[in-house]
């Protein structure tokens, strides 16, 4: 599994979906849908960029595998607005580029992207039936795809913080609010809860 996490502000985020566009590999779906709607393909960054559910994203690539099955989840009564069902993108050779960010002033999330590998789905094929027959995907195009991204988002990193790439607004985030500390799922303005600070 080609797993890449990365460091993205903002503006990276519209930069990584130029590029994701750019490479003309990929049908992009919402994850998950807004309660209540039908689950979403985009075609265009400004689509995804004002989609509620745009920065968590499922990858199709093209004439890889079954279409992707948008599965309904019915909710439980009683739930804030009201929303009684939902939709999630599911599919064994699905891509999934997700956009963590800054949270507040103190932390930047990693953004992450990464498939299934063959094996792994062949392992979990009997356990969700719904998703068919893993053989049906083409998993070296599908591995092919997903390497291709990974190596557009490396390209675009000014440097990187261990093996994570860091991409230039995020690099001016995270110099701008002192951040140093890794743990969790990013990158922190203080240590770890219990520990000292070496500074």
């Amino acid at each position: 599994m080609p797993n890449l996490d990365f460091y993205a502000a903002e503006d990276d985020w519209s930069a990584v979906l130029e590029a994701l566009f750019d490479l003309g590999l990929f049908r992009v779906f919402e994850s998950d849908s807004e309660p209540d709607c039908e689950l979403r393909e985009f075609s265009a960054v400004a689509e995804v960029a004002a989609a509620p559910r745009g920065r968590h994203l499922a990858l199709f690539v093209v004439g890889c595998g079954p279409v992707p099955i948008a599965r309904r989840i019915d909710l439980l009564p009683g739930l804030p607005g009201g929303p009684t069902f939902r939709y999630c993108c599911e599919g064994w050779g699905l891509v999934q580029l997700y956009y963590g960010g800054p949270v507040g002033a103190q932390e930047v999330r990693w953004s992450h992207s990464n498939h299934n590998s063959e094996k792994r789905a062949s392992a979990w094929a009997t356990a969700v039936p719904r998703l068919g027959d893993p053989a049906a995907w083409n998993w070296a195009a599908v591995t092919s795809a997903s390497g291709r991204l990974n190596r557009v988002l490396r390209r675009m990193a000014v440097s990187k913080i261990g093996s994570r790439p860091v991409l230039p607004h995020a690099a001016q985030f995270i110099a701008d609010a002192g951040l140093r500390y890794e743990y969790g799922m990013g990158i922190h303005a203080t240590p770890p809860y219990g520990t000292h600070s070496s500074r």
